[in-house]
């Protein structure tokens, strides 16, 4: 036969329609400490998280199962307020999962305290529906041999007792979907800022990770399960609408097109046609491991294949009259869907698929009424296949009759007729709804594989033999509270001297005074005492107040990797400054009052300062100091030189000296102009790198000049973020006589920005 795509000129290009990569992350462990036994990594949960998840997943077994009104102790706004608490205490386990994770330089650590997390939800879960059922019957027990016994209550609780254990199944994944549905919130609502800030895009897990229905099933090929969560798909290997057959004629289609060829040479797989078999079912999978990121995204079906709902946006946009462009482009859009569509709609039909898929939606309807003692599977065989129609009618009459006409074959007949005469159309919108199923079914197989590995690979020690062991040998991964841990004073290990410097401060009390002024004062209310007041979002001590400066600090302590941003919050604290004294400034014109000029340097330290004592007073020695003091400092014939310029930036280095001047000292040599700027030193720059996850761009200014910046954000110690803009510039070496310069140096130089145009572009890029 033909390949299909050889009754077209040309296979569909897909290029223009706007297709999304699914995240596929390595869900990885390997890089951890076995446990004790050598083979599980040993994970200890909170205490308080375990007790929330048991109260928890109790009550909602209770709801899920609709006993409420037999457990007089329920509360519906009791179960709302546990589901609330539990959502809080995971959020801050998680968070300390993810502290020790940028502690360490591990994300492992955080997809280790995620699994863990999800192995309890699961456990729980089925532990506590065997709660249920033995407390429903020590009280339907109680009941019966009590004196108060009432027959048809007796009657109604056995009842309920029955159905509960029935019904299994429903209950435990209707508890599993609530329970999961909390641990995907906390994901993307509360966590997934900080993730992102601190580790790579490919490292965080996808919000719909834990949103899977088949981590509440034993068995993901139910018949039952499938026509719930997805669609029904068949188990037999000869059949062709098995998930395998499904997804090689899926991989086949889309790797024809110009879009699959491009990506899947991208990822190293060579498309070529063969002959059949098994070798070129390799080559399919092989390709289609390029392709699972974009069938995986759910959302691209639409953008594929979905000319219905285009067709009805540009009917939308031509009564809106939208411009020419809009319509064109719809028009395009529209077009290539419906290409595609039929494309695959033909290969489906040829493949005699079309009528399973419509049979597959088909049967929801009818397994109420068949099943049993038909299986859904019989049922759907029933309506595409003739030849089985014979026996399963004789099963059917088999079948005791519990009412009236229940075996009737008129809703199999109509159902026949309706399927054999459904237009073209209506059976394209079936193999677009079966598409959408299809590839969330095969996204969360991929994902709930990698997460059940994960959690099998994982041993939630509770007993404290076991868990001392494990903590002494240091092979226990532990995802407590803050409160949980000790209290106790961690040292130093780390350190950010911050110093800011007031340009003029001289000129500026001479005038003052001359004007019979208060500038004591005027430094208080506009400099001092609006920068202390931020302080404690960032972390920040004063350490030393001047009459026209200020020294803070930022420490990082052992064993508290909330707090390991220091580089960064000293950044954002420089930002607030400067913004603070702005604000200030325009009040201070309105009343003909000077206005204040800064120059911050912002040095990092690594270890601790050494501290000795005057009195009470603690003074601070460190050579961070002195470096935060040159970065501060401004050259005042560089500042004569550039003042009344108009620029972009406010920091500019220079060295006038040789490279053997340069090398025979640890001094700081270079000449700054530094007004209302910020100088983070190189390593400042590097040890914020580790800090946050920063993404670089180019910045295009004026006279074709492009700068290099670094961007990311930081959080703060009350939970805000807080954009940073780094700028990466080479030091210009001048003429030590005439200033003029000569050209750039090898060594570099940071400033943290502070100008809303370049947070506006960088806002736009993302």
């Amino acid at each position: 036969m033909l390949s299909f795509f050889h009754r077209f000129s040309k296979p569909p290009s897909l290029k223009k329609l706007p297709l999304k990569r699914y995240p596929i992350v390595d869900f990885s462990l390997n890089r951890l400490v076995a446990g004790v036994d050598n083979i599980h990594f040993d994970v200890h949960i909170s205490p308080q998280v375990q007790n929330a998840i048991r109260r928890t997943a109790y009550l909602l077994m209770i709801k899920h199962s609709g006993s409420e009104s037999f457990f007089q102790d329920y509360r519906k706004e009791h179960c709302e307020n546990e589901k609330k608490a539990l959502k809080q205490l995971c959020a801050d386990m998680l968070m300390e999962g993810i502290n020790r994770a940028k502690s360490e330089a591990e994300v492992q650590i955080d997809f280790l305290g995620q699994a863990a997390l999800a192995k309890m939800f699961l456990e729980e879960i089925k532990h506590q529906y065997g709660l249920l059922t033995k407390n429903f019957a020590d009280l339907f027990r109680t009941y019966e041999l009590s004196y108060e016994c009432d027959q048809f209550d007796c009657f109604k609780m056995k009842e309920k007792l029955a159905e509960i254990k029935r019904h299994q199944q429903r209950i435990v994944r209707l508890v599993g979907e609530e329970l999961f549905q909390l641990l995907a919130d906390i994901q993307v609502k509360g966590l997934l800022d900080i993730r992102q800030a601190i580790f790579p895009p490919e490292s965080i897990l996808p919000g719909n990770f834990h949103l899977n229905p088949m981590l509440h099933t034993d068995n993901v090929a139910d018949d039952t399960f499938l026509m719930e969560a997805y669609v029904l798909l068949s188990q037999r290997a000869e059949d062709p609408d098995n998930y395998n057959s499904l997804k090689l004629i899926i991989y086949d289609l889309l790797g024809k097109t110009d879009f699959g060829r491009e990506i899947t040479t991208e990822g190293g797989a060579n498309n070529k046609n063969t002959s059949g078999g098994p070798e070129e079912e390799d080559l399919l999978n092989a390709v289609g491991g390029a392709l699972d990121p974009w069938i995986m995204d759910v959302d691209n079906i639409d953008r594929l294949f979905n000319c219905f709902d285009s067709q009805e946006q540009f009917a939308r946009a031509k009564r809106k009259k939208e411009s020419r462009d809009v319509l064109l482009e719809l028009k395009g859009q529209m077009r290539m869907q419906l290409l595609l569509l039929n494309l695959f709609y033909r290969r489906f039909k040829e493949a005699q698929l079309m009528k399973r898929i419509m049979a597959a939606y088909e049967i929801k309807t009818l397994c109420s009424q068949y099943c049993p003692p038909l299986l859904p599977w019989q049922v759907r065989e029933f309506l595409v296949k003739p030849a089985a129609r014979k026996p399963l009618i004789r099963q059917l009459k088999r079948r005791k009759p519990s009412s009236g006409n229940s075996s009737s074959l008129v809703p199999l007949r109509r159902t026949i007729r309706r399927i054999r005469l459904s237009s073209s159309r209506k059976k394209k919108q079936y193999l677009l709804g079966f598409l959408k199923h299809f590839s969330q079914y095969h996204r969360d197989l991929n994902n709930g594989r990698l997460l059940k590995e994960a959690m099998e690979a994982i041993s939630l020690v509770k007993e404290e033999k076991i868990l001392l062991l494990s903590r002494e040998n240091r092979s226990l991964y532990e995802f407590l509270l803050p409160d949980e841990r000790g209290q106790e004073e961690k040292p130093i290990i780390n350190h950010v001297i911050l110093k800011a410097d007031i340009r003029g401060s001289m000129d500026i009390t001479y005038l003052m005074r001359a004007r019979g002024l208060n500038p004591a004062s005027y430094f208080s209310l506009n400099f001092f005492d609006p920068i202390s007041e931020i302080l404690f979002d960032y972390g920040g001590c004063k350490e030393f107040i001047e009459g026209d400066a200020i020294i803070l600090s930022i420490f990082e302590k052992e064993d508290t990797p909330q707090g390991w941003y220091s580089v960064a919050r000293a950044c954002g604290l420089a930002i607030r400054m400067l913004q603070i004294v702005q604000q200030y400034n325009v009040k201070s014109q309105k009343h003909n009052l000077p206005i204040l000029e800064l120059g911050i340097g912002i040095c990092y330290s690594e270890g601790s300062p050494a501290f000795l004592f005057d009195g009470d007073s603690r003074i601070m020695i460190s050579p961070a100091i002195n470096l935060a003091d040159r970065l501060s400092g401004c050259n005042k014939m560089l500042r004569k030189r550039l003042q009344n310029q108009e620029r972009m930036f406010n920091l500019f280095v220079f060295q006038n000296v040789t490279e053997k001047e340069m090398g025979a000292t640890a001094d700081d040599l270079f000449l700054r102009y530094n007004v209302n700027g910020i100088e983070l030193s190189p390593e400042g720059f590097a040890k914020l790198a580790r800090e946050l996850n920063l993404k670089s761009l180019i910045y295009p200014v004026d006279n074709n000049e492009k700068v290099k910046l670094y961007t990311g954000k930081v959080p703060t110690i009350t939970g805000r973020y807080q954009r940073l803009a780094i700028r990466e510039a080479p030091v210009l070496e001048v003429d030590p006589a005439s200033m003029q310069v000569i050209g750039e140096t090898a060594r570099k130089y940071y400033e943290v920005c502070t100008r809303p145009e370049i947070y506006e572009f960088i806002e736009n890029q993302n």
